[in-house]
């Protein structure tokens, strides 16, 4: 059975490994590694410290990141810097749907193509959330669209676009993210709604699986209706409906557990997740996984 540090998805701290995590990725090998603004300065030094992690760690470890488009994007040069938010290819779908379907499959192959270029795996994409005014802006013109049929249009091309360009997408936040009262990076949002609304909004999840999606990140929301605890720790959420009734048998990714929508102890975090059925626990904060490296927290207590 998988430890759970093979599960891990780890944050690193900056532009080059430190002893600590060149240390924890060669004697306690985790799943992969995601990069943010902070770790990258040129395509010569990403390329360095992606061959240097997976040096250490070998050469199973995947390399991670997020870039979406619009706001969400961490590489500063082209294409990556130059990528519109996903509500841009909504409106245009509306005029044009082939050709909005179109140009998103093209910008994620050539974001896919680059971003392989580099030793990434896997981009953190596409968002699969509807737009809904009312909710709190973390989401807002990164979704695609408040309508569905139109979320599963774009996400499948953009999907299928990495693909081509050989990175795995990774969709998210199952089972919606899009109605959440706050920025679950600060707290727990609630979305209390009746479940035939919710498995209505999340039906972009089960359209992209039945065609190729291999990787689901979940939602660090609380829906009472449905469960005590937040998605990312749901056997509900993540057996019951994505695994049984969505029939994805590929691997989901708990969002950052370093996230103050997970709470405030990493390691019940961790814990929950994991025994929930999340195949890889993602930890971003560098201040979270030094008390990792350094062995500060006990990973099989909670």
């Amino acid at each position: 059975m998988p430890t759970i540090e093979s599960k891990l998805i780890l944050g690193l701290a900056g532009t080059t490994l430190s002893t600590d995590e060149q240390r924890w990725l060669a004697t306690s090998p985790p799943a992969g590694v995601i990069l943010f603004a902070r770790n990258i300065e040129s395509p010569d030094q990403v390329r360095t410290l992606l061959t240097a992690a997976k040096d250490a760690a070998g050469d199973h470890l995947w390399a991670a990141i997020d870039e979406e488009g619009g706001r969400v994007n961490r590489i500063p040069w082209p294409p990556f810097c130059e990528r519109p938010a996903a509500a841009s290819y909504g409106q245009r779908y509306r005029n044009d749907a082939n050709q909005a379907v179109t140009t998103a499959y093209a910008d994620a192959k050539r974001c896919g193509e680059g971003l392989a270029t580099l030793g990434f795996s896997h981009n953190c994409a596409p968002i699969l959330d509807l737009y809904h005014p009312q909710a709190d802006k973390i989401i807002g013109a990164r979704a695609y669209s408040d309508d569905p049929a139109i979320v599963s249009a774009l996400g499948r091309a953009v999907m299928e676009g990495l693909q081509a360009g050989g990175i795995e997408a990774v969709g998210k936040h199952f089972p919606g993210h899009g109605r959440a009262n706050c920025d679950s990076h600060l707290s727990t949002p609630t979305v209390a709604l009746d479940h035939a609304t919710l498995l209505a909004e999340a039906r972009p999840f089960a359209d992209l699986i039945s065609n190729g999606l291999h990787h689901v990140m979940t939602a660090h929301v609380h829906y009472p209706q449905q469960d005590r605890t937040i998605a990312s720790c749901s056997h509900y959420w993540l057996q019951q409906i994505l695994r049984q009734e969505f029939s994805f048998t590929g691997m989901i990714w708990s969002d950052d557990l370093s996230m103050g929508g997970a709470g405030d102890d990493l390691a019940m975090a961790i814990s929950a997740a994991n025994r929930a059925g999340c195949d890889r626990l993602l930890v971003c904060q560098p201040k979270d996984c030094t008390t990792l490296f350094r062995g500060e927290i006990n990973l099989y207590e909670s």
